[in-house]
Formats: C-alpha cells, structure tokens, sequence
C-alpha cells in the first residue's frame, strides 16, 4: 500500500508558481515626444493658499469690473421677466385659473376701482322686454334695490373712496392665500454664490456648455416666453418665477404693480463671505419623504369624502357668521396638524378655498362668506429649495389707487404685505442665518409695467437711514479730484456709480414722463434720512460714547495724528471699570482742543517748517514707506536699541519756508544736487522757475549756474522718485535761456514733421510698389492666357472637343424635347 502510494505521489507533476509576479515593463514609445504647455494667463481673483497677503491693484480693479458688469447684467435680466410680465397672454392664463370665489371678489374689487365700464355690467335680455339676470330678477329690480341700500352710488370710471385701501388689502390677502396653497416650488432660484478658483470656473463653463442641463448645478433655465408662460400653466416653478407670476396675475387683475428685485451681485470686497461655497447651495440634501416635505394638500380618508364635497354657505350680513359656522370650521380643521398650510386648494380652478378669520374680516363679505372642504385630490409637495434663504430676492409692490403710496406683497417666503412699518422691516435682511447664505442688501430695483425702473433702496433700510446694511455690499459713492490750472486739487465731485446705470432705467423722458406719484415717493418713502444724535444724559457716559462724541474726547481716543494743545485742560473725569480690576479715572478734554499734527518732512512738502524751539505736542513710531528708509530706521534701531519716534508739530508751531536771496547768481541747492520746489514761497529771491524740457542741456551749453526743480515724489515698488519740472536759474539769465529754448524747439519741430514726412513718403512708396506689382502680376496673367487662346481666335491644327450637351429639365417632363432638332433652335422650321 505504501509503494503504490509512492508511485502515484511521483506520477502527480507540479507547475511552478510565481508568487511576486514583476509586471512587463512596458514598450518604449518610438520617436520623438512632443509636450504642448500652455500659460494660463487669467489672474485668480481667490486667495487658494489662505496666505494674509492682500490683494494686488489689478485683483482688486478684476472683483470691482466683475461687481459692476454682474450688476449691470441682473438689471437687463429682471427688465426682460419685466416686460413678460406685461404679456397679455400670459395674464389670461393666470386669470382662467382663479377659483369663482376669487373671481367674485376681483370682479367687485375693480367695480369699486371704476375699472369695469357700465357696458361691461348691464344684462342684454334676448327678446323683447327688461332683461333679467341668470337668478331671473329683472335689471330694473336690482338697480331699485341698489337704491334702496344705504350706500352710495358710484359712478363709471371713478374710485370709492370710502373704506380706503381696506378693499385692496383684503384682495391682496385672498390672493396671497391662493398663490401660496397653488404654486407649487420645483427648481432653484437665483443666489450669490461667490468667486471660485479658476479650476471650479472650467469645471461649471463645460459643464454648463456640454452636460445635459440640471437645474440643481446650472440653475433654472427660461429661455423665452412661451417657456414662461409654460410655467404659469403648470404653477411651478423657482421662488423667483412664483413672485414674477404673481406680479403678472396682479398687473391682469387691473393693479399698477411693480416688480422688485433684490439684486445679488458678487460682491467687490475681499472678506470671506465673498469666497464661494464649499459645496453647491442650490443642491438638495437626502431627499426626504412626501410626508414630511411640505405638501399643499394631503389626503384625508377616503370614507370621508362624501363630507368633502363643498357645500354652499348661508348668506348672511355684516362680517360675522353664526356658531354652527365656526364650530363646522373647528370640526373641518380638527386633527389638522400644526405644521400645515391654513390655505388649501386643489390646484383646480373650481376647487374651494378655505380663508382665515383675519383674512375673511379683510374682505367685504357682505354678500356671501366662502366655505372651504378639503379636496379629495393628491398634489406633488413643492421641493425644498432655497430653504437656507430667509429673505425674497423678488416680490411685487402693488400702487394704491387712493393713497398713491406703493405697497410690498411676499407670496412666497415671508408671506406678509408690507401695510405698516413692523411688516416693512421684514424684507431687510439681517441674521446669521442670511450672512451663511450670503444674502445681502445691496441694490433693490422695482420696475414699472411701462419697462422703468427705480432703485426703492430707501424704502427697505431701517429708519431709511444710509448706509445701513448697503455698506460693504452696495459700490460706494466716490469722490473724484477736480485739479485747476496749476495741477492741485481744486475740489472734489461725488460719483454715484449706481445711479449711472440705473439711468437708462429712470422715467424723466418725453415717452414716459415723470408723475406727481413719482415726486410725491421721492419725497416720502425714498427720502434719505440722517441719522439722529444720541443725546447722552449726564453720568450715564460710556466709552463709545465719548468715542462718538463731538463736544467731548479722551486721550486714548485721539488719532495718529492728533494731540492736545499745551493749553489744554481736562473739564471731568471718567470712570472706567476693568473685570477684576480697580475702576481708574481718565481725564475727559474738550473736542475744541484737539489739533492736527505732522511732521517735519510732511510740512517741509507743504512749505512749512517748525519755528525756532518748538517742541513737538507728540512723538508717535515712524512709518516707513521705503525700503531705503526701513533699513535706516533698523541700524538706528539696532545701534540705540530703542524704537525710533518722530515728533508731531501742529500749524500754530510751524511757518513759511523763505530762503534767502541768491547772491552772484547762484542757486542754492540741496544734498542731492537739486532744489526743493515744492510751493511757490520755496523759490529764492532773484531767481525764476522755467518749468520747460530740455533746459538743463542749455544751461550746461550756457555755462549757467542752475539747480533741477523738485516738485513732489512719486512712490511705487517701495521707492520715491522725485518729480523734475524743470530747473531754477537767476533772473538775468532768463532771456538767454529762453532764446536758446524756443530755438531747440523750432529745431525740435522740424525734425519731428521731417520724421512724418519721410515715413509717410516710405508708406506710399511701399503702396506704388505694390500697386505696380499687382499689375505686372496682372498682365503677365493676361500675357500668357492671350498666348493660350490666341488672342480670342484659334490657331490652325488646334483640335478641341466639343462638350457633351447637358438637357436640362423643365417642370414639365416632355415640353422642350426636341427642340434643337425640329424647332431650328428657337426658330420656326418651314
């Protein structure tokens, strides 16, 4: 048994496994390789390596042009939704849509407006005989009972005045309601997103151009208005395009409204809230279950819906409504849970309503009150988008037609009507929530029916006061220099940016002309206020109220450049109380005694100088602006071992620099050779300041004593380079260095139109060449084409084959068959 097993082991072959394998080395390309490297040449306008280096001059130019040209574009693209709006089309499908409830209530809303004609109400009968009314009373009848009430009768085309703009509000209530339960939200809406690194730009650019479209990454897409006009019948859409929609219906319903627009620009600052996400905002989380998104309308038992059919309400008078009624409405609204909407509908036109009590009492229900059942029918929820914004980017203010005053109305995310000044501060954004979202209010825009617009800015700020919560986000008013003869500074002039590009927007044309409406806003709801002094009471002072404060000062609160006249005496003391410490006093000086201070070297540029044995009133560290200047102020620091100051001297202590006269005509100088020129009261006695170029040259020619004239200092790349105008010579020199001048320049001219003509004399001979090139060129052409075809004639023994005859046919297939043969080629055969 043993041996057998043996032989069998012996018979069994193994194969040789290689346990590391070593991976072929691959082969070698042939031929030569050719890499292809592209600079990229665009400047990153992001910080990536999160260094505490400030941004460079063209980096901040590049985030002020991309602010302004984003702007300008967010304007072009709301006055584009602006006139959509205005599509009549699109408002008849927004109107078919209204339940009959609501319907009721326009139609009365724009009687009492005088925007229905009398023609429009009358009942035509079709035979003879009074016309009756579809319940069978006559007109006549009606209108006796119309007299019998105690209400006035108001004519065609005027408004009723009476009630004031409770009518509008109560409409504007029902519609809100119907807009928030019927629109249903589906796609992202417009947001700041901030500036991302030039890798993530070609990412989305490619993406944007080549992908299939997806709203969550390249935002909603309208590409025209019958797009738009898709999304009203559907009712869905961004948050954006619900308040767009809404401004429509309300502009069909008869009202003036205006679109306004949050604008959110990138922004022109370097904080960072002005970097980009670190994920896309616009992108939704775990998708969550219709049960717990908010759905417009969730389904009941179905063994209820016999009780879920609507059933028509008692009429009734006055606003109020009977027990039954109110305790029928507890019961249809019992077990409802907390969290749903108040307002339902079906998302079909005939589908009941069911309004608030607040929202009933808004409306003159003196006819009828509106009895609401839940519907029967399932609708999609709306998605979840734009959940971390706060606040609208767009809604509707709608203009009163008996105050004149402009009302704001939210439908969508704050879901109120601007009707007081509690409400009004709701559309300002502010929170923490809002800064994590970068949500900002920068430029509020509100554009007409007639395609103008208005920046209503004012209205949304809190007290109206400026900058308020526009600082650091709206592009600031600046101030331009406005130089005189001499090159100074003569003042400055304001520069609103802004109002620059919104003035092709504003009315003030002969086609759309300012309204007393206008003037009357103006002067109201967008006049910019002040903001007013705090009027501190005495002993109840505070650090930033000394800090503010324009009669009193503490020393700690004085500037750089500020400091106490010696006269200077304290009028009281502040007490300050440290954590932990003693409380310790500090003097509290007079406003009136503080002054400015400079320097030695900044009063010399302005042609003064400290008087004999002034003092300085301060000695502050020294501020180095070059880099010649920091290596000095570091050996003197490294020799004294101590911090080099400065002394600060005021105007009282300094006086007018007055040199000397020259003496034998020359000129004094400086250590640098040239002279200090920087006010006229710097120039010598006996000398004068020819301010021309080229005068050095003459001057050395002449063997003139002179001196350069230094007229300020231009600083860049850590270095001043001092501004020559020209030299400084003694008065009896004058005449002779300007004769040699004006001889320079006359020859200077000369050779200067010498130079042009002889380049203009090179152009046109390099034009007659070519000119005289073009034609050899073309009769060389000719030549040989004269010698191919003979001069238009054959030669003998040239043979040429006689082209195939190309039949062209005509419409109809057998009209010039033959023609050749029979008809003699157009002539008629005998």
């Amino acid at each position: 048994m043993d041996d057998s097993s043996d032989d069998e082991d012996e018979d069994i072959e193994f194969e040789d496994v290689e346990t590391n394998p070593v991976p072929a080395p691959s082969g070698l390309p042939s031929g030569d390789l050719e890499l292809t490297l592209t600079r990229d040449t665009r400047v990153s306008i992001t910080n990536p390596f999160g260094t505490k280096k400030g941004p460079s001059k063209i980096e901040r130019q590049i985030r002020i042009s991309t602010h302004q040209v984003h702007v300008q574009l967010l304007m072009f693209h709301n006055a584009i939704r602006n006139s959509w709006c205005c599509d009549k089309e699109l408002q008849e499908i927004l109107l078919r849509q209204l339940p009959p409830a609501i319907e009721e209530q326009v139609e009365r809303w724009r009687r009492n407006n005088g925007l229905m004609r009398k023609k429009d109400e009358v009942i035509k009968g079709k035979g003879k005989g009074k016309a009756k009314d579809p319940k069978g009373k006559s007109a006549d009848a009606h209108r006796g009972r119309e007299w019998d009430q105690p209400a006035a009768i108001v004519k065609d085309d005027e408004v009723d005045m009476k009630g004031g703009d409770r009518r509008l509000f109560g409409l504007m209530k029902l519609l809100v309601s119907y807009w928030k339960a019927r629109f249903k939200i589906t796609s992202p809406g417009l947001r700041k997103l901030g500036y991302m690194s030039l890798q993530t730009l070609d990412e989305e650019s490619k993406s944007f151009r080549e992908d299939e479209h997806d709203p969550e990454r390249h935002g909603e897409r309208i590409r025209d208005i019958g797009e738009f006009r898709d999304h009203a019948k559907a009712m869905e859409g961004s948050r954006d395009v619900s308040a767009q929609l809404f401004t429509a219906l309300l502009r069909g319903v008869g009202m003036e409204a205006r679109l306004v627009a949050n604008l959110q620009p990138v922004g022109f600052g370097w904080s960072q809230t002005e970097e980009a996400f670190e994920e896309n905002p616009r992108k939704l989380g775990k998708t969550k279950s219709p049960a717990r998104l908010d759905p417009i309308f969730s389904d009941e038992d179905d063994s209820g819906s016999d009780e879920a059919a609507p059933k028509p309400a008692p009429k009734g008078k006055g606003k109020g409504t009977s027990k039954k009624g109110k305790a029928a409405k507890s019961n249809t609204n019992h077990g409802r849970k907390p969290g749903s909407r108040h307002s339902r509908g079906s998302g079909l036109k005939d589908a009941p309503i069911n309004f608030s009590d607040s929202e009933e009492d808004a409306v003159e229900s003196d006819d009828s009150v509106i009895d609401v059942t839940l519907p029967k029918k399932r609708i999609l929820p709306s998605l979840p988008y734009d959940k971390d914004l706060p606040f609208p980017h767009y809604w509707t203010e709608v203009l009163s037609p008996i105050t004149n005053t402009y009302t704001p109305v939210d439908p969508v995310v704050l879901v109120v009507i601007g009707d007081n000044q509690a409400n009004l501060a709701r559309f300002e954004t502010r929170g923490t929530k809002s800064e994590k979202a970068k949500q900002v209010t920068a430029y509020i825009v509100g554009h007409s029916p007639d395609g103008t617009a208005k920046d209503v800015t004012t209205r949304y700020l809190k007290q109206h006061q400026w900058p308020g919560r526009t600082k650091r986000f709206r592009f600031p008013i600046e101030k331009v220099p406005v130089y005189n003869r001499k090159g100074k500074v003569a003042r400055y002039e304001e520069k609103d940016w802004f109002k620059t590009v919104i003035s092709g927007y504003v009315r003030g044309t002969r086609k759309c002309p300012r309204t007393e409406i206008d003037d009357h806003e103006d002067a109201t709801d967008l006049k910019r206020k002040k903001a007013e002094k705090k009027v501190v009471e005495e002993g109840k002072e505070t650090l930033q109220s000394y800090k503010s404060s324009e009669e009193f000062v503490l020393e700690r609160h004085l500037r750089r450049e500020e400091a106490l006249v010696r006269s200077a005496k304290h009028v009281k003391t502040f007490t300050v109380k440290g954590k932990g410490e003693d409380a310790t006093e500090e003097k509290v000086f007079l406003r009136r005694d503080v002054v400015n201070c400079k320097s030695m070297e900044t009063w010399h540029k302005e042609g003064r100088a400290p008087k004999p044995g002034e003092e300085p009133l301060k000695r502050v560290p020294y501020r180095a602006a070059t880099t010649n200047r920091k290596r000095e102020l570091a050996e003197a620091e490294n020799a004294s071992g101590e911090k080099m100051l400065q002394g600060l001297y005021s105007m009282e202590q300094t006086d007018w620099i007055i040199p000397p006269p020259i003496e034998n005509g020359i000129i004094p100088k400086n250590s640098f050779g040239n002279i200090d020129l920087y006010v006229d009261s710097m120039l010598p006695e006996g000398a004068v300041h020819i301010p021309m170029r080229g005068t050095m040259k003459i001057c050395k020619r002449l063997e003139i004593d002179y001196a350069e004239a230094v007229t300020g200092f231009e600083f860049g790349h850590r270095m001043a380079v001092p501004i020559i105008s020209g030299v400084v010579v003694a008065e009896e020199n004058y005449e002779a260095v300007m004769d040699e001048w004006q001889k320079d320049e006359a020859e200077r001219v000369r050779k200067e139109d010498e130079k042009r003509r002889k380049a203009a004399i090179f152009a046109g001979k390099e034009v007659d060449a070519d000119a005289d090139a073009d034609a050899e060129a073309q009769k060389i052409i000719m030549d040989k084409r004269d010698e191919e075809m003979a001069g238009g004639f054959l030669p003998d023994g040239f043979n040429v084959e006689e082209p195939e005859e190309k039949h062209h046919r005509s419409f109809f297939p057998v009209a010039h068959e033959g023609d050749d043969e029979e008809g003699g080629g157009g002539f008629v055969v005998e």
